[in-house]
């Protein structure tokens, strides 16, 4: 048990080098053994070529078209990274990618001490979130929500800073620099998330003229003076009809409105959570959830509402964040990462406290579980359906199940040698995945494969076509731009005119129109995270 404190309090008395030293050990093996993978990875990998190599700093460019999706702000990191380091392309994104975990964990810790809870609860929320399966996995995921995550985190944590003491400071300012800073890097829910938040906490606190103070409104114009700066440069990259009709239009407003990308029903996230919080979400299991059904619970909270404070701050980011993304019409689960951290706190605060019964129900079931996947895995590995052999099952099930019985075994010893267990257990169950497992998915997850066939045609003399494929996911790999169309007769019309043409395009279109191509004749299949992709040639 002493040996055991004393590594805990190492850990605690270094939280910035044991975060690094985490990351570090999670990733620094996989930084190049991969495939950019369908969908978001190998079509950010095009975004960033086209900001590398031709210039499209401010509007990004996928395929040779514009790509209003994403602001800029993420893709010029990965360039500082091209540049300062020995990497480049693509193992910069992989780097860019635990770069970015390590700056959300950090942001986590910061927002822990901002809000005034000690060392061993920071500490301890910070394992939490590097024993969640799902942080674990964006380590090894090229795109900018971990970097996202961790702006709007700082930013609810300058503006608790502003408004829970008597005097402000610049920490107004600082909010809202952080939280334009996150719409640069992905868009309008990096302001919306923490400025509703410390709204609606305010509101409960009955200080919501707080909002109204000078240093407030400074910010608030620093946050839309480097909003307008990014708007001044799409409108001189692109026109100001480019702006309004698909940038607030199309790809604010009506994602959020009425999407036409993945729209699901008011209740999705209810579903959706659960399965991105685990393991944690089993500590439901193990919380005194009978004191929710008391009359007097709700009546002290209302009554202590002007004394509230950083568990109520907490508790708000989870809600008001849920219910918000709960209202939009797009619903994505990478969506609630910035849910994470404050969970991990109240978790981690509740496990000092929790009553030695609950503590090892919660261990006993965070342990079981991963016994439960471990063995599924084992005896059932096969029966996955990928049509490509994994490599490293056997392996990767292996460590699921000692990993869960080592949680177990520790689960009387308190909750410091629990969360070191699952910490420690996630960092070597991740070395089989990410070694063995994820490379030999690549045939079956990235379009490289078939993007390699389509180039070596290309520069052959072909001409390339793609119909009703998800748009760029070639164009990375095969290093050439290529039409795209939703219209089968303009297509046709189009592959007429050329004597040598390739097409790729999703086998349920293509037995669409088969008929109407008699020139054409299938030379590749490949399923792509599940979706057969055929290329068809001509001449």
């Amino acid at each position: 048990m002493s040996a055991l404190r004393t590594i805990w309090t190492r850990l605690e008395n270094h939280p910035w080098l044991t975060m690094t030293l985490a990351v570090l050990a999670q990733t620094w093996f996989a930084l190049s053994n991969r495939a950019l993978w369908f969908s978001d990875e190998v079509r950010y990998a095009d975004a960033y070529k086209n900001l590398a190599a031709n210039g499209k700093w401010v509007v990004l460019a996928l395929n040779g078209q514009p790509y209003p999706d994403k602001p800029p702000v993420y893709f010029w990191f990965l360039w500082l990274l091209d540049k300062l380091t020995p990497f480049h392309q693509p193992a910069v994104f992989f780097l860019g990618a635990a770069l970015s975990g390590l700056f959300f964990l950090v942001a986590a810790y910061a927002l822990a001490r901002t809000l005034r809870f000690d060392r061993t609860t920071s500490l301890a929320s910070t394992l939490i979130l590097l024993s969640t399966f799902m942080v674990a996995a964006l380590l090894h995921y090229s795109r900018m929500d971990l970097m996202f995550a961790a702006l709007i985190i700082l930013s609810h944590a300058a503006f608790f800073r502003a408004y829970s003491g008597t005097s402000e400071g610049w920490w107004p300012v600082w909010g809202f620099v952080l939280a334009g800073a996150a719409t640069l890097v992905k868009g309008p829910l990096g302001f919306l998330f923490p400025l509703v938040n410390i709204a609606l906490f305010l509101l409960f606190k009955g200080e919501a003229k707080r909002l109204l103070s000078r240093r407030t409104g400074l910010g608030l114009l620093a946050m839309l003076g480097m909003l307008a700066v990014w708007v001044g440069g799409v409108i001189l990259a692109e026109g100001p009809g480019f702006l309004i009709n698909t940038v607030l239009g199309k790809q604010i407003l009506e994602r959020a409105t009425h999407t036409f990308h993945h729209k699901e029903a008011w209740w999705w996230y209810f579903a959706a959570f659960p399965l991105a919080w685990m393991p944690w979400t089993l500590a439901l299991f193990a919380a005194p959830l009978k004191r929710l059904a008391s009359p007097a619970f709700w009546s002290a909270l209302w009554a202590g509402r002007r004394h509230a404070g950083p568990t109520t701050l907490l508790w708000i980011m989870f809600l008001g964040t849920f219910l918000f993304l709960s209202s939009l019409s797009g619903k994505v689960f990478i969506y609630v990462l910035p849910m994470f951290p404050p969970l991990a706190l109240l978790t981690a605060d509740s496990l000092r406290t929790m009553s030695d019964p609950r503590a090892r129900r919660l261990w006993t079931l965070v342990g079981g579980l991963w016994i439960v996947i471990g063995a599924a895995l084992l005896l059932a590995g096969d029966l996955i359906p990928v049509p490509v052999p994994v490599r490293g099952m056997g392996l990767c099930a292996a460590v699921l199940i000692l990993g869960g019985a080592a949680i177990v075994s520790v689960r009387a010893k308190g909750f410091r040698a629990a969360l070191m267990t699952c910490a420690l257990a996630m960092i070597l169950w991740i070395y089989p995945v990410g070694m063995l497992a994820a490379p030999s998915l690549d045939d079956a997850m990235s379009p490289r494969r078939q993007a390699l066939i389509l180039k070596d045609y290309i520069e052959r003399g072909y001409a390339p076509f793609a119909a009703r494929v998800y748009s760029g996911i070639y164009t990375f790999y095969a290093g050439h731009d290529y039409p795209e169309f939703d219209n089968y007769d303009r297509l046709i019309e189009e592959m007429a005119t050329r004597d040598k043409a390739v097409l790729v395009i999703r086998e349920s279109h293509w037995n669409d129109i088969r008929d109407r191509l008699t020139e054409f004749h299938v030379v590749d299949r490949q399923s792509i995270a599940g979706l057969v992709h055929v290329l068809a040639v001509k001449g």
